[in-house]
């Protein structure tokens, strides 16, 4: 069974010694790659969703900290500081996705215990990339088994929506919340997907709608004022979500599967939970790799990225559609708790609220 996406979002070219990735801004337009051996370039590239998803983040984070060490002198103390200086940088490039950070400390720590083992700088730095692929392996990986995992939630004659993009261009692999979709299509289970704007850059009518048309499944692109009527008239069955941050830190157990998501999941698990009756659960089924999910934070450390306002002020061809002077709210992420979500689905499992024991299982 055959489920790849022939979709390549990010790499390391070996022969430039480069980060390569698909602009995700340009999309469906046109399919270009951009390359950088800068880690201020691809700061900015992160920062403008050319480079955007949590999970792609974390492979992102992991290949620009190795950029970090090859860009370094030959010298321990280079390394070191380089680390310290840039690594903090691309850590904090976006706030509320976790994965960056993870990526950026899962290099990190390992050059800087490798340097204190006695290695040598030029051995340092094939190890920071060899273990950059290792984790974009992983990652891939790890989307197949979600797949696995989160398809037995999708049947003949269902009506799926999801929210902004979690397929291939954000997570890698076949996606996250596209993952159980790919999978179950891939087995002959028939159904279609409602697929939200997701405003204000149309993450969902760009990306995801690209993606999931390519592989052929049935979808039907609507506004994201369209969902509570849509799904009440065309009998939703689910909703497939991906996850920028999950929290399970257990000393704050009524916070433990708090989902942060692209802005606009939140509105979505309510309109499920209006809907729902005592013989038709409408429900909300996260799916994230074990490296979105956060043991230390709590709701109150979580900080919701506020982009340019621009980004509301304008359509995508540059037309200003607010009058000048009106003021301006633009969440990246919004904050749905853990009893308006079903599921989450990771490759070691499924978590099902509530999360306090399954969620920790999975992590054990």
């Amino acid at each position: 069974m055959d489920i790849s996406t022939n979709i390549s979002p990010i790499k390391w070219n070996d022969d430039n010694n480069e980060i390569v990735w698909l602009d995700n801004s340009r999309i469906p337009s046109e399919e270009v790659y951009n390359s950088t051996k800068s880690i201020e370039r691809l700061i900015t590239a992160i920062k403008t969703l050319e480079i955007r998803g949590a999970p792609i983040l974390g492979e992102a984070g992991a290949y620009g900290t190795a950029m970090i060490v090859n860009n370094s002198q030959n010298s321990k103390e280079d390394i070191i500081k380089n680390l310290s200086n840039f690594g903090n940088l691309l850590a904090t490039a976006r706030p509320t996705a976790v994965n960056l950070s993870w990526g950026v400390a899962q290099i990190k720590d390992m050059v800087e215990n490798s340097l204190q083992e006695g290695l040598s700088p030029s051995e340092v730095k094939n190890l920071a990339i060899t273990n950059a692929k290792r984790i974009q392996k992983e990652n891939i990986n790890s989307t197949i088994q979600i797949g696995k995992h989160g398809k037995k939630f999708i049947k003949d004659g269902d009506v799926l929506v999801t929210v902004c993009n979690a397929g291939t261009l954000a997570c890698d692999g076949i996606g996250t919340a596209t993952a159980p979709m790919r999978t179950a299509f891939a087995e002959g289970i028939n159904f279609e997907v409602l697929v939200t704007y997701t405003a204000p850059l149309y993450q969902g009518a760009r990306l995801t709608a690209w993606e999931l048309h390519k592989d052929g499944i049935p979808i039907h692109v609507i506004t994201d004022n369209m969902a509570g009527h849509l799904m009440r008239e065309k009998k939703a069955t689910s909703i497939f979500a991906g996850a920028d941050r999950i929290l399970c830190n257990t000393t704050n157990p009524d916070e433990v599967g708090t989902v942060y998501n692209k802005i606009g999941t939140f509105n979505l698990a309510l309109i499920a939970k209006q809907l729902s009756t005592n013989s038709n659960e409408v429900k909300l089924h996260v799916a994230a790799p074990i490296s979105t999910i956060d043991k230390v934070s709590k709701v109150s450390d979580v900080k919701i990225e506020e982009r340019n306002p621009k980004e509301v002020e304008y359509l995508f061809n540059g037309t200003k559609i607010t009058p000048d002077g009106v003021s301006v709210f633009n969440p990246a992420f919004d904050r749905t708790p853990p009893e308006l979500v079903s599921s989450i689905i990771t490759e070691k499992g499924v978590a099902e609220f509530p999360y306090t024991n399954s969620l920790t299982k999975l992590l054990d």
